[in-house]
């Protein structure tokens, strides 16, 4: 079973402080047991390094690129993908998700991935089953 997993899901499995840190950390063990393949986008990978290098410093990235990106399947972003999460964005209201978050619905729609390791609702909204 493939599941996707999203920068929220990251964070808080790295930040020992954040409220859902243990629930997920156990999730992505039980994840990982069951043989799913973990599959996240380049934007993804880009993203979490980003917001991690900024909130929790460069000890969570070498955790991060050392411990768990392994564990992942990187889905490289197609121009496709690219197109058409820039038009699922513009045709948003004016709350819109982040450009990353439409390039991961269009990519999980793309593999036919069906639940996805996040705490943001919107994935929800678009279709995937949340397991966390």
């Amino acid at each position: 079973m493939n599941v996707f997993v999203d920068t929220t899901a990251f964070l808080a499995l790295l930040d020992a402080r954040h409220s859902q840190h243990k629930f997920l950390r156990d999730v992505f063990a039980l994840e990982l047991e069951a043989d799913a393949t973990l599959v996240v986008t380049n934007y993804v990978v880009l993203e979490t390094f980003d917001v991690l290098r900024r909130r929790l410093g460069v000890e969570s990235l070498r955790l991060f690129a050392r411990e768990l990106l392994p564990a992942c399947d990187i889905v490289w972003v197609q121009p496709a993908d690219h197109a058409l999460a820039v038009e699922m964005l513009l045709a948003c209201g004016p709350k819109p998700p982040t450009l990353v978050d439409c390039t991961s619905f269009v990519v999980a729609r793309r593999l036919g991935v069906s639940q996805c390791l996040a705490l943001d609702e919107r994935f929800a909204h678009e279709g995937l089953e949340l397991i966390c």
